[in-house]
C-alpha cells in the first residue's frame, strides 16, 4: 500500500502545546519539566532567556474573536535569592590583593624578628653612649674645714708682692750643685741682688694668718708660677752664705724659714700644686738643715729650739688625708662647675661655667672615677707603713680604649691623677727625712752637751735629747746608726740596708737616705 507523500513538518504544523494553540510562545520552564522533579529546597528559580520576536512571516494569523486560552499551571515554589547590594560600576571597583601564600608569611617573620634585635641593639648602643651614671654619695670626700669669714685678706697680695721682687740671677754654671758647694762670690751676688725679696719673704712669713681656707686662693693658682724654684735656691744660697761668714743662728734661721715656707704651702688646699711646692720645700729645708749640723758649733740650748722649731714644720699625714679631699672638691669644681654645690666664690680661677661638653665625655662617670682613686690614696696614706712607690690605681680600666662610652673621660681622668698618685710616695720620703734630721739634732745635741758621740740611739733618749726613738717610715722600725762610721740611715724604698750610703746633697739617694753626723768614731779617739 503505497502511503501518500507527507512533507516535513514544519513548526507551523506542529500541535501546539498548553497555549500554543492560542498563538502564546511556550515558556522554558514548561519546556524543561525536570525542575518539577527536584526537592522543593534546591528549586533554583531561572531567568527566562529574551527571545527576539519570530519573523512576521512566521508569525500566525490570530483572529480577533478568539482570545487566548491560557494553560493553567500548578503553583511554583520559588526559592528568593537574597537580594544583593549595588555594585559599583566596573571602573571604580577596587581590586583586591591576592592573598600571600603560607611560605611567604613564614619567610617575612624571621626578617622581622632580626630587623627588631638589630633595632633594639642599635637603641642600646645609643643608650650606652649618651646615658650617665648619677652621682653617688661623695661626703665622706668633702672637707671639714670652716669657711673662712673674713672680708678680705692681704696675704695672697703679699705672696704676689714677694715673687715680682725677685731678681732673676743665673746659676746654669752650678746647676746640680748644692749652694754650699758654690763659691763665695756666686753666693754673694745672690743674696746681696735679692735684699729686697728676702726683707719681703721675711714679712710674709712673719704674717700671724694666712688665712688658707679664704676663698681668695681660689681666684689664681699662685704656686704656679716658675718663679718659685728660685725662691727655692734663693733661700738655700743664704743659708750656705750665712755659714760661711759664721753666722750660724742666722743660717740656721734661713734653713728654718725655708722649712715654714713649706708649711704654709701645704695649708693652701685650694691648688694642688701648692702641696707639691710644700714638698720640695721641705726636701731642700732638710739637706739644708743636714749640712748645717754636720759642722755646727752652736750650744745645746740653741739646737734644742731649732729642732722644735724644725719638728712643727715637718708635714703630717691628717694634712694629706685633708688635702686629698680638697683636691677631690677641686676636681669636682673643673668637671661641674656650678652645678658642684660649691661656693660661687671658690671656682678655680673664677670659673663658673662648667666644662663643656665634649663627645665620649661623661661627667658624673667621671667624678666616680675620681672618688674612688681618692678614697684609695687617703686609705694608703693612713696604713701603718709609707708607700714605697707611686700608687697604683686599682681600675683597671684603660685611657687608649676609645671605642668606650666614656674614653675621653676615662683619658682627662688618667691625666689629671698623675698629679695625686706620686704624692703619698713623695709624703713617704719627706717624713723620713724628717726623721733622719731630729735624730741628727739629737747626736749634735748629745755631742755639744756631753762632748762624746753616743753609742745608739737608745742612750738619746735616756739623755732626754730625744722623748721618742725616731722610726724609720718604710719599715716601722728604728733609724739604723753607726757610731764607729758616723751616719744615720733609712732603710729606703727597698727595704735594704746597705749600712748607709751618703750622697751630697745629703739624703738623695730614695733607696737609702742617709745624714752624716759629721764626728767619726775615729776623730774622737784620736
Amino acid at each position: 500500500m503505497i502511503r501518500p507523500h507527507t512533507p516535513p513538518e514544519t513548526p507551523a504544523d506542529k500541535p501546539a502545546r498548553s497555549g500554543e494553540a492560542a498563538g502564546a510562545w511556550a515558556s522554558p520552564w514548561e519546556l524543561d519539566l525536570e525542575w518539577m522533579d527536584a526537592p522543593p529546597g534546591k528549586r533554583i528559580r531561572r531567568e527566562e532567556p529574551k527571545q527576539a520576536p519570530p519573523p512576521a512571516s512566521a508569525r500566525q494569523y490570530q483572529p480577533p474573536s478568539s482570545p487566548p486560552v491560557q494553560k493553567p499551571s500548578a503553583p511554583l515554589e520559588v526559592e528568593k535569592k537574597p537580594s544583593t547590594p549595588l555594585q559599583a560600576p566596573p571602573s571604580r571597583l577596587v581590586k583586591r590583593k591576592k592573598p600571600a601564600s603560607s611560605s611567604e608569611s613564614e619567610a617575612s617573620w624571621p626578617t622581622l624578628i632580626i630587623l627588631s634585635m638589630g633595632l633594639l641593639a642599635f637603641v642600646f648602643i645609643i643608650w650606652l653612649y649618651v646615658d650617665d651614671q648619677a652621682p653617688g654619695l661623695d661626703t665622706d670626700l668633702l672637707t671639714n674645714r670652716p669657711v673662712d669669714q673674713a672680708v678680705a685678706i692681704q696675704t695672697p697680695d703679699k705672696l704676689r708682692k714677694f715673687l715680682g721682687s725677685l731678681v732673676p740671677f743665673d746659676d746654669s754654671q752650678n746647676r746640680g750643685r748644692p749652694p754650699w758647694l758654690w763659691d763665695t762670690p756666686s753666693l754673694s751676688r745672690v743674696v746681696q741682688a735679692n735684699g729686697l725679696a728676702l726683707e719681703n719673704l721675711r714679712d710674709l712669713l712673719e704674717d700671724a694668718d694666712w688665712h688658707p681656707a679664704h676663698a681668695a686662693w681660689h681666684a689664681a693658682d699662685p704656686c704656679a708660677d716658675p718663679r718659685w724654684r728660685q725662691v727655692m735656691v734663693l733661700k738655700q744660697a743664704e743659708a750656705a752664705y750665712l755659714s760661711r761668714r759664721m753666722q750660724e743662728e742666722a743660717a740656721f734661721t734661713a734653713a728654718i724659714d725655708l722649712a715654714e715656707l713649706g708649711w704654709r704651702l701645704e695649708q693652701l688646699w685650694a691648688w694642688p700644686s701648692c702641696y707639691q711646692q710644700a714638698l720640695e720645700a721641705q726636701r731642700l729645708a732638710a739637706q739644708t738643715m743636714a749640712d748645717l749640723l754636720r759642722q755646727t758649733r752652736l750650744p745645746e740650748s740653741t739646737l734644742r729650739q731649732f729642732q722644735r722649731q724644725f719638728s712643727v714644720c715637718q708635714p703630717t699625714p691628717e694634712m694629706l688625708v685633708g688635702a686629698m679631699s680638697a683636691f677631690y672638691v677641686h676636681e669636682k669644681k673643673l668637671i661641674l662647675g656650678s652645678r658642684s654645690g660649691e661656693n660661687l666664690d671658690a671656682m678655680p680661677g673664677g670659673v663658673q661655667l662648667r666644662r663643656p661638653g665634649r663627645l665620649f665625655f661623661k661627667p658624673y662617670e667621671t667624678l666616680q672615677h675620681f672618688a674612688t682613686a681618692f678614697r684609695q690614696i687617703k686609705s694608703e696614706v693612713l696604713s701603718p707603713l709609707a708607700l714605697t712607690s707611686e700608687v697604683r690605681l686599682k681600675e683597671s680600666i684603660s685611657s687608649e680604649a676609645s671605642y668606650q662610652p666614656n674614653s675621653a673621660g676615662l683619658a682627662y681622668y688618667h691625666q689629671r691623677m698623675r698629679l695625686y698618685t706620686s704624692m703619698p710616695a713623695e709624703f713617704g720620703l719627706a717624713r723620713t727625712r724628717a726623721s733622719l734630721i731630729i735624730a741628727l739634732f739629737a747626736v749634735r745635741r748629745c755631742i755639744a752637751e756631753k762632748k762624746s758621740v753616743p753609742s745608739s740611739l737608745e742612750e738619746l733618749r735616756t739623755f732626754n735629747f730625744l722623748l721618742d726613738l725616731p722610726t724609720d717610715p718604710y719599715c716601722g722600725a728604728p733609724l739604723q746608726y753607726s757610731r764607729t762610721s758616723g751616719l744615720i740611715w733609712s732603710v729606703g724604698r727597698d727595704l735594704k740596708s746597705a749600712s748607709g750610703s751618703p750622697t751630697e746633697p745629703p739624703m738623695s739617694n730614695v733607696m737609702e737616705p742617709t745624714v752624716e753626723v759629721g764626728i767619726a768614731m775615729a776623730a774622737v779617739a784620736k
